[in-house]
């Protein structure tokens, strides 16, 4: 059967998926960006860093659960379908969101509030280990091998807009117009955003490659024999992933409340500016697809690898020297920089991996380069920082990353 890409497919079917990433990443976002008034509510009785280290503590033990989703849904993906995993994925993301917002304080329930806060970390991890993979490989697969950079830049950006909705939406609920409880509003209405989503995403058609697959009859590995076979290329999505985890949670994530920090007299506007660095990172993204598919996505994240290692250094030297303005104009600098290996990785596993054991793979290696690199960066920053009483730890860290992902891709090319 020969399967066409038609515009119907590309327009409503894509934008689907591409409207379930964008809910998912709000709903997983929200935590990430409330973590001023979480760590006050919950950890009310330790100093400042203490609570951001507790804080970014259970936003880390997300990523422990990811592998266990990112199996099951990969499994789920690879025998029966991309689709059906973007539809249990979007209500399953919704519903411990919605937990934490409806969550007593500790001054009300003491450290109960702080283990179903964990819990409902936990859960989020386990959905969005198979909920974000699943997009990108369904929207890259619809897409196929001309667009594929595009694709895969398109699925990330998607995710950057859910970052863009949920630090408007703590910031705005977040505002001294609302009452104390406000921050807990765009927990609330995750529900009925993931509702609308869902009704998308029930017109979602299946992808041609998947389709072929299936025609083919190619026997699905189990989980022992993929390792088996496949433990190299495992392997090498995870660290890749891991390192644009690390790099994407330091210039983007960590910056809020990191800026204050090494730049004090930033304090006053860094909400503000904080959406400006997702708002550059997120414009990146699609030209660095774009100028992929017309040369190659391996130069170009080369070239953000090695603008993101001079950058640093440049920020550093701008910390050093006490000179604010230069310090954010770095700050641009590395949101441009790391946006290509973000933006990029899904499609280089996309080109080198079999459809059969694609989402599997790919999930599998995601999660645990999440986890192990990406999920606690912010975490290992502030005990760096506290520690070695070192500031500047988070770049270094960061340009580290920086360094094995460039190894990581000399790797990929390598299979070229």
């Amino acid at each position: 059967m020969k399967i066409k890409l038609n515009t119907k497919v590309i327009g409503t079917k894509v934008i689907g998926a591409f409207l379930g990433t964008i809910i998912e990443y709000y709903n997983y976002s929200l935590y990430t960006f409330s973590i001023g008034i979480i760590a006050a509510k919950f950890f009310p009785n330790t100093d400042h860093i203490t609570s951001l280290m507790y804080v970014f503590a259970i936003y880390a033990t997300a990523y422990a659960t990811k592998p266990i989703g990112a199996i099951f849904f990969g499994r789920i993906g690879d025998v029966y379908g991309r689709k059906i995993v973007l539809t249990i994925t979007i209500i399953g993301m919704a519903i411990p969101t919605v937990i934490i917002g409806l969550l007593p304080v500790y001054a009300l329930i003491g450290s109960w509030s702080t283990a179903v806060l964990v819990l409902s970390r936990l859960m989020q991890g386990a959905f969005v280990g198979g909920g974000y993979d699943g997009a990108a490989i369904y929207v890259i697969e619809h897409l196929g091998d001309k667009y594929r950079s595009m694709a895969s830049a398109l699925a990330r950006c998607t995710g950057a807009l859910g970052l863009l909705l949920g630090i408007s939406a703590t910031s705005f609920f977040g505002s001294p117009i609302f009452p104390e409880w406000g921050w807990r509003i765009p927990f609330w209405i995750s529900l009925p955003l993931a509702l609308i989503v869902l009704c998308f995403r029930q017109q979602l058609a299946e992808t041609p490659d998947f389709i072929k697959n299936k025609e083919k009859r190619l026997e699905i590995e189990n989980f022992g024999t993929l390792l088996k076979n496949q433990w190299r290329m495992i392997l090498m999505v995870v660290f890749l992933s891991g390192s644009f985890g690390a790099t994407y949670q330091i210039a983007i994530i960590f910056m809020k409340q990191y800026l204050p920090i090494v730049m004090p007299q930033a304090a006053f506007l860094i909400s503000t500016f904080s959406i400006w660095i997702i708002v550059c990172f997120t414009i990146a993204m699609p030209i660095s697809g774009w100028l992929a598919d017309r040369f190659s996505e391996i130069i170009v994240v080369r070239v953000g690898l090695f603008g993101t290692i001079l950058t640093s250094a440049f920020f550093i030297m701008a910390v050093k020297n006490g000179m604010f303005h230069l310090v954010l104009v770095s700050c641009f600098m590395l949101a441009c920089f790391v946006a290509p290996i973000n933006a990029l990785a899904h499609g280089i596993f996309v080109k080198y991996l079999p459809v059969h054991n694609r989402h599997r793979t790919i999930s599998l290696g995601h999660a645990i380069g999440s986890m192990l690199m990406g999920g606690n960066a912010n975490y290992v920053c502030l005990v760096g920082m506290k520690h070695f009483n070192f500031n500047l730890f988070p770049i270094v860290y960061l340009t580290l990353f920086a360094i094995i992902a460039y190894g990581v891709v000399q790797n990929f090319e390598k299979r070229l």
